[in-house]
């Protein structure tokens, strides 16, 4: 066959030769052997696309003759041969198989693409998901989670703008990481409310059980902060400031539990697109001197709307203003 830096390798009568088993057990071994060596080499992948152009117009039938003789070749069927059968499976689908021209072929094998699924909730709706390692999501009206077909390689992540109550599945082996804005949240197997609206003043994470850290943006680049069950973690979108706060774990009632709100120094604009996304209402904080004052009141008793409003109302000097189905928030006149 000669030296394997000589070319003769690269004519479609040798490859057709191996792949019809008429080569000695030598050549076949070198025609090998030299691919193997030579798998990233420009001309042996220009050879194989030439291979793919001319063969992929073939028949089914005869598609898969050409397949049951490379598996023969190869050792894939019936005796196994101690050859490189790893490093050719590819040639097997590129001569073989009438496959999308937008497959890369080359000898050896590539990971297939994940495919990333997205669900989008919902105005007023709530969702739930299970992914694929058992981790269940409970999605809030107006949010958007995507997460992949399979979680590959040494973590799970998935990206979040809305409101979610997790429960993760425990893996040692890999963290679970949430990506939402600039903080990443980053868990072993643990149940959390996580609210992080794209447009919201701020994103608030509320820890049930087990533990998180988080990683916020800082000057010095990334900042780390780990949470205990029953900590409310609150981080403003425009500074990145950090607050804390307790709430008792076994208490708490999340959005799904009876339409609950817990409104912990929260901006009425924010309550606001709370209330809107859960009710289907639209809510107009009209007056702007009030947009950024902020509220501690919790909900978790079914209220309605009216009566949501009215209670904030009449603790923040609000006036409420109805009209045309929609609602207008105003500060009281002096």
């Amino acid at each position: 066959m000669g030296n394997h830096k000589e070319l003769m390798f690269f004519s479609r009568q040798i490859l057709q030769d191996y792949l019809d088993g008429k080569l000695s057990e030598k050549e076949t071994l070198e025609v090998q052997l030299y691919l193997a060596d030579h798998i990233d080499d420009p001309l042996v992948q220009e050879f194989l696309n030439e291979q793919f152009d001319s063969d992929r117009t073939e028949s089914e039938a005869s598609a898969k003759r050409a397949l049951s003789t490379v598996q023969r070749r190869l050792g894939m069927g019936g005796q196994h041969r101690p050859v490189l059968r790893f490093a050719f499976a590819a040639i097997a689908v590129l001569l073989a198989i009438p496959i999308s021209l937008s497959i890369s072929y080359k000898l050896h094998k590539e990971p297939s693409p994940v495919a990333w699924q997205e669900i989008t909730v919902p105005i007023s709706e709530i969702r739930e998901v299970d992914l694929p390692d058992g981790t269940h999501l409970i999605l809030n009206s107006d949010s958007r989670v995507t997460w992949p077909e399979e979680f590959r390689g040494d973590k799970r992540e998935i990206f979040l703008d809305g409101e979610v109550m997790a429960t993760v599945a425990k893996d040692p082996e890999r963290p679970f990481i949430i990506h939402s804005g600039n903080v990443d949240v980053r868990v072993h197997g643990t149940t959390f409310d996580l609210k992080s609206y794209r447009n919201a003043t701020m994103m608030e994470l509320v820890l049930l059980e087990g533990s998180v850290s988080l990683a916020i943006p800082a000057d010095s680049g990334q900042r780390e902060v780990r949470l205990a069950p029953g900590d409310v973690a609150q981080i403003e979108h425009s500074t990145g400031s950090l607050s804390l706060c307790k709430v008792s774990p076994e208490g708490f009632k999340s959005f799904n539990d009876n339409r609950s709100f817990y409104f912990i120094n929260i901006p009425l604009k924010d309550i606001a697109s709370d209330l809107e996304r859960s009710f289907g209402t639209t809510i107009v904080v009209a007056d702007t001197q009030i947009a950024s004052k902020r509220f501690l009141a919790f909900f978790t008793n079914g209220e309605s709307l009216d009566e949501i409003l009215n209670l904030l109302s009449l603790n923040g000097n609000l006036r409420v203003v109805r009209s045309d189905g929609n609602i207008y928030l105003y500060g009281k006149k002096s």
